[in-house]
């Protein structure tokens, strides 16, 4: 059989993402029992946090999946005529996986076990993760005081367990602080305490301790239920954060021995001291892990130095040519990188901050025992901040004839995520107040260009490099009324900015608020607006904006129809359209209708016949066998049924007026 064509493919990815996105909201209500996610999370985890929901979703009883390779290298054979389950890799490809019961051939040898030796091995972990763990009274610790871990000698093996793999969960997190240090509270709440004892969970699990003593708080209890809030995301992201920290302390299970170059620590079990074990706790004068606050120290001094550096640089002519001038540069803070390779680092050295911070802060980098280098060289820089307005990284764009990517971000850190960080977004908070509308566009230019001409009109924002993603528009939903305001694509008019358009229905298609696009003359940008002789032509196109579902129809009646110049091809576009109206609201399916039917020619009866059909398909029609079907999420109900030669498509709402 051929490999799907590249259109196909994003179908099936749009099912499974499609069949995720539902779990998620089931998980968010309740009707998925936290609990039973962890069960299968425990399970499946290590193919991560999307796939510990699409794998329930296609098979319930699934246990032990692996792909068919997989199960050949350990002696077992897929059983002719079983349907893969489908899963996503980490490339955002398809990929099929088995149960063990879709498989014959020798027994798994899969050792239990026991509980004393369970509890050792949580102890071994957290000798490396350089804690001190008391169980008695019997010794005095003289340590760092965040690193002692008290667990009190009248706990079974279970509970004692249980309270270990808590707080080694709290370690691996960004902070790395257990409960009680550091002004946390003894007992931790909320999200906190909600991937911790999910963590533990997933580890008990792992090695045949019970976990019914687990109990977990509603999901809405600790997402919210205020769609501003996005409770989706917030869910995804713990999810993620669970399965993540999960998967680094299993490795160590399975590891099952002490890392390398460590200094000795003593653990205190039942009262009496043990031989010591060797951990890697910092030697004198050994760094420790920067803080926060050092970071962002170094990227305050780094931005200060940026600042200064773009003074007399290329790049202030460089944006002047463009329009933007020495008032404009100065209000978004501007810089410019030097060309040396070591130029930020040997100022921050002197100012104080370690080569350590200087890399956790995405400002360095370092290979092997050489020396650290600038990250971002020959670049002009605008900072990125985060909702506080500190800035957390930088995005860099390089001169007309340099070498290497147009715009160069800081790498992904501890503060700075690109998929969820959006330009200009905490700069656009009052105009957001106001009545401008939230604007996406593609750059850092584009967005100053359109604040700096049209700030009462919109509030530019831009994705670093990146296409938007459900944590951007959850960061610019808790600052803009997206219900009340909506928001504005901007797209260039040629072929690839129509692929954009479709690109971008099929990211808002779950959300509810108005969608609208505007598209560009081709070769103009939205910074175009700071150019004398382009300034007309992109504010016309930006005060012309019109629905994004109207766009994506016509793009689909132009692709299967093309120059509709036969009745076939009409009667093709008009289904294709079908199809897509389907899936919006009812209130926007009559104007879709008529306008695929004054487009097509086609008459508005037929139109409407298709679009019932795609709706409610007739029954007994089986797809074909390479089109991908995906049974339902497990107790969401009878199945839907298939239209002709189609796997069914999970229900979704349209935003776009």
């Amino acid at each position: 059989m051929t490999a799907p064509d590249p259109e196909e493919q994003q179908r099936r990815l749009d099912v499974l993402e499609g069949i995720a996105a539902h779990a998620v909201v089931r998980l968010v209500s309740g009707e998925l029992p936290w609990n039973v996610w962890l069960e299968n999370a425990s399970r499946h985890g290590r193919y991560g946090f999307t796939n510990t929901l699409l794998i329930p979703a296609q098979r319930r009883t699934a246990t032990d999946v692996r792909s068919y390779e997989g199960w050949r290298k350990v002696g077992r054979q897929v059983r002719r005529g079983e349907t893969g389950i489908r899963i996503l890799s980490t490339r955002g490809k398809v990929r099929s996986v088995f149960d063990i019961e879709q498989t014959d051939g020798n027994p798994l040898d899969l050792p239990a076990e026991r509980l004393p030796e369970g509890l050792e091995r949580l102890l071994q972990i957290a000798a490396d993760l350089d804690l001190y763990v008391d169980r008695g009274r019997g010794w005095t610790y003289l340590g760092h005081p965040g690193r002692r871990l008290v667990l009190p000698p009248e706990l079974d093996d279970v509970s004692a367990a249980s309270l270990l793999a808590h707080q080694l969960a709290h370690v691996l997190q960004p902070k790395g602080q257990l409960d009680g240090a550091h002004g946390q509270p003894a007992g931790c709440h909320g999200v906190r305490r909600v991937i911790a004892d999910s963590v533990a969970y997933m580890l008990l699990a792992e090695m045949g301790l019970p976990v019914d003593h687990l109990r977990f708080a509603p999901a809405e209890s600790w997402a919210g239920t205020d769609a501003r809030a996005t409770p989706a995301a917030a869910v995804r992201a713990v999810g993620e954060s669970i399965v993540r920290t999960a998967t680094r302390l299993r490795r160590r299970l399975e590891d099952g021995s002490p890392k390398p170059a460590v200094a000795p620590a003593t653990i205190s079990v039942g009262g009496a001291s043990e031989a010591p074990r060797k951990t890697s706790m910092p030697e004198p004068g050994e760094q420790a892990r920067p803080e926060r606050e050092e970071l962002l120290a170094a990227l305050a001094d780094a931005h200060r130095f940026y600042r200064r550096n773009l003074f007399g640089s290329w790049g202030t002519g460089y944006l002047s040519r463009r329009g933007f001038s020495a008032k404009v540069q100065e209000r978004w803070e501007i810089g410019q990188a030097p060309r040396a390779h070591r130029a930020l680092v040997r100022h921050l050295r002197e100012l104080g901050h370690d080569d350590r911070t200087l890399v956790e802060a995405g400002l360095a980098r370092q290979t092997d025992d050489a020396e650290p280098f600038d990250v971002l060289r020959d670049r002009v820089l605008f900072p990125l901040r985060d909702r506080e307005g500190a800035v957390v990284g930088f995005i860099g764009r390089r001169r007309d004839e340099g070498k290497g990517p147009k715009y160069l971000n800081t790498p992904v850190t501890a503060l700075f995520k690109k998929r969820e960080l959006l330009f200009g977004l905490h700069e656009v908070r009052g105009q957001l107040a106001g009545p401008a509308r939230p604007l996406l566009v593609e750059g850092p230019l584009d967005a100053i260009a359109v604040n700096t001409v049209k700030p009462q009109t919109y509030a530019a924002v831009a994705p670093c490099g990146t296409a938007i993603s459900p944590a951007h528009l959850g960061s610019l939903a808790a600052i803009a009324d997206l219900d009340a305001q909506g928001l504005v694509i901007a797209l260039d008019g040629d072929p690839a900015g129509r692929a954009g358009a479709v690109r971008a229905w099929r990211t808002f298609q779950d959300v509810t608020w108005p969608v609208d696009a505007a598209v560009l003359p081709h070769g103009l940008d939205p910074a175009d607006l700071l150019s004398h002789d382009s300034r007309h032509s992109v504010t016309e196109a930006l005060q012309s904006a019109v629905p994004l579902v109207d766009l994506v129809v016509d793009e689909t009646i132009e692709r299967f129809g093309g120059t509709l110049e036969f009745i076939e091809s009409r009667l093709t576009a008009a289904r294709a359209a079908a199809r897509l109206i389907a899936d919006l609201p009812p209130a926007q399916i009559s104007r879709q209708v008529v306008r695929v039917s004054v487009r097509t020619q086609v008459e508005v009866t037929e139109v409407t016949a298709a679009v019932a059909a795609a709706i409610s398909p007739e029954p007994g029609v089986a797809p074909a066998a390479d089109d991908f079907p995906l049974p339902p999420l497990a107790d969401s109900g009878p199945a839907p049924r298939a239209t002709s030669g189609r796997a069914p498509k999970p229900s979704r709402r349209s935003h776009s007026r």
